[in-house]
């Protein structure tokens, strides 16, 4: 066995293990909750304190704030490219736009490569539902990758809600005024100028993944 594995505790063993089982089966990192049930401890205290130990250890890393962010590391691993699991979401309405990542608006948790994700900045995918952008390649049903975490710059493509729907603008700012310019390859609402209140940037699009 590995000597990573063999400086272990026998607690420590058992929720890498644990840990380890879990990914295999799932595809995703377990929480806190599940991996208390795997190894049968009742207390999420206790479980965070194992974690706590086998990150200074070096066999796990965790992404701060995430439920979702367990990376195994060990000597088998390091060839291969550690994945950071990003929420997909189901959906934006006036509902849940304060509050895009609650449980239940969660789909699935999708592994991405951690060479494409800036540290401590939040992401989500969504799939597309806007059409102003085709001729600029994003399409209805792209797997959009959105960055809610960084500083917007001039021509950055946003997704934006605004009146009940999302769109994708790129966008911009009018010195003069203050206010944000939305450009879209077809403006189907009919307007371009908006007053910082009137829309709510939800964050910047990093990236697509477009089915065949």
């Amino acid at each position: 066995m590995a000597d990573y594995f063999n400086n272990l505790t026998a607690k420590q063993k058992k929720v890498f293990s644990a840990i380890e089982t879990y990914i295999k089966l799932k595809g995703i990192p377990p929480t806190v909750r599940e991996i208390g049930e795997m190894v049968g401890e009742k207390t999420p205290g206790a479980v965070q304190g194992i974690l706590n130990r086998l990150e200074q250890k070096g066999v796990i890393r965790r992404q701060l704030g995430a439920a979702r962010s367990i990376q195994l590391i060990s000597s088998e691993s390091q060839m291969y490219a550690n994945p950071i699991y990003i929420p997909e979401i189901k959906k934006i309405s006036r509902r849940n736009i304060d509050d895009l990542l609650n449980i239940y608006n969660i789909n699935k948790y999708q592994p991405v490569s951690s060479d494409f994700v800036t540290p401590d900045e939040k992401y989500f995918i969504m799939t597309c539902s806007d059409e102003s952008l085709s001729d600029s390649g994003i399409k209805r049903d792209d797997m959009l990758f959105i960055n809610t975490g960084s500083e917007l710059k001039q021509g950055d493509i946003v997704l934006v809600f605004y009146d009940g729907r999302t769109l994708l603008r790129f966008y911009n700012t009018d010195s003069e005024t203050g206010n944000i310019i939305l450009k879209a390859d077809l403006n189907l609402i009919g307007r371009e100028n908006f007053k910082p209140d009137e829309v709510k940037i939800i964050g910047r699009l990093e990236g697509k993944y477009t089915r065949f």
